[in-house]
């Protein structure tokens, strides 16, 4: 069996070994330049940047007094340090912070403070150059406060034919947060939205940009915080039309001729905003009707204006005025007799007697041409019983008076006959 022999070092030739030589020299220069460094210069100096900076004032008179920090212009700082090379040598922003001293603060205001640099290892080291050096500090005493929301949408504005009503914000209030005496001078905070809109139709949209204002005057917010961060706009677009007023005459015989009664309006349109389409196509506001009996020339009746539920009066108008022409018309007055008394209508089963002989001072009115050419025996009195079933006894009823052959007169008030049921 083959015996296998084990390589010795060589140790007296290693030191031939030029490579050898090359790694040995490098290793024993760095332990000397280590043992030099610590030996003849144990201290040494580093800088170190973007160092956190608190503001601090727990345990102070401030605290004492409720005041809090507002603001302050810095952030970060960064500082020259000084100590032993094993202990800060491999310093960073971690192992340092920087704070001021608030210590002698008693009231509101903005202060200069200079900066303190501390290790958070206790370390020992000297503090030789801050950058920057001192910080400006705000103290005051903070309020919270709910106030009301409005809407800022210069730029929303609704299509032709269409009214923008008004935007809703919801939340309606927001809390806010920040100093007292800027609190206080709050008159109005807005909910901002900058999108150009041209509306057809109500639209939600969303924001997170709120506005204080001192009356018109923008109010610095850079110390405020609220409780909402987005807030929800709902604008109402209405279609709009304008609608000129109507009324109709009830009341009148089926001959008479409506368009010989003119009349005019205290308004004679209204400007109506409805949430949808249906008003597109209306084309008047109808204001209800007069009997024709109550109608005499000059006579003036008030009206209502009444829309139809979820449309928008935006003309503000509540009652209309209609007043009767009284051009062209003239009045006579006539007597009808039994013979022109006359009962339509009745129910099978009754027997009606008429009592009335004579229907005297009716007053009738026409075109001056129409009233000059009918007399009393153009006219009828006519009373329509419409088949009502009634009971024995003895009734009042009102009749309907007019002329047959000319639908261009009418009789003014009211005329009862009375009549006896067996």
């Amino acid at each position: 069996m083959e015996k296998r022999t084990k390589r010795k070092i060589d140790l007296e030739h290693l030191f031939d070994n030029k490579m050898f030589l090359r790694i040995f020299s490098i290793i024993i220069a760095v332990i000397i330049w280590i043992t030099l460094s610590l030996t003849l210069y144990p201290t040494i100096h580093k800088t170190v940047s973007d160092i956190p900076l608190s503001v601090d004032l727990t345990g102070t008179k401030a605290e004492r007094e409720g005041l809090s920090v507002v603001k302050y212009n810095v952030n970060m700082v960064s500082a020259t340090i000084n100590g032993m090379r094993y202990e800060i040598g491999n310093y960073s922003n971690d192992d340092l912070y920087a704070t001021v001293d608030a210590s002698k603060i008693s009231k509101a205001g903005e202060y200069n403070l200079d900066v303190k640099i501390q290790s958070k290892t206790d370390d020992n080291l000297t503090v030789e150059n801050i950058t920057p050096s001192n910080v400006t500090v705000k103290l005051d005493y903070i309020e919270t406060a709910e106030k009301e929301l409005s809407v800022e949408a210069a730029n929303v504005s609704a299509a032709e034919g269409y009214t923008l009503t008004g935007a809703l914000v919801s939340p309606e209030r927001v809390g806010i947060t920040g100093p007292k005496n800027k609190i206080e001078r709050i008159t109005d905070v807005r909910v901002k939205f900058d999108e150009k809109l041209s509306l057809t139709e109500s639209y939600t949209a969303e924001s997170s940009e709120i506005v204080l204002y001192e009356n018109d005057n923008v109010i610095d917010q850079s110390d405020i915080t609220f409780d909402s961060e987005s807030y929800t706009i709902d604008f109402a677009v209405y279609m709009k039309k304008t609608l000129p007023f109507e009324i109709g005459i009830q009341d009148a015989p089926d001959n008479f001729d409506k368009s010989v009664i003119k009349y005019s309006f205290s308004d004679q349109s209204i400007d109506i905003l409805s949430p949808n389409s249906s008003i597109e196509d209306v084309d008047s506001m109808h204001l209800g009707y007069i009997s024709l009996k109550d109608i005499r020339p000059g006579m003036k009746f008030n009206m209502d204006v009444k829309t139809v539920s979820g449309q928008i009066n935006a003309s503000g108008i509540s009652t209309v005025t209609v007043k009767i022409n009284k051009d062209n018309l003239k009045s006579k007055v006539i007597s009808l007799n039994r013979s022109k008394i006359r009962i339509i209508n009745k129910a099978d089963g009754n027997k009606i007697t008429r009592k009335t002989d004579k229907i005297t001072d009716i007053k009738i009115y026409g075109p001056s041409d129409a009233v000059s050419s009918v007399d009393d025996s153009d006219f009828i009195a006519e009373l329509d019983l419409n088949g009502e079933l009634l009971k024995r006894g003895s009734y009042t009823k009102s009749v309907t008076i007019y002329a047959p052959d000319n639908g261009k007169v009418w009789a003014y008030g009211s005329y009862d006959i009375i009549i006896e049921v067996k």
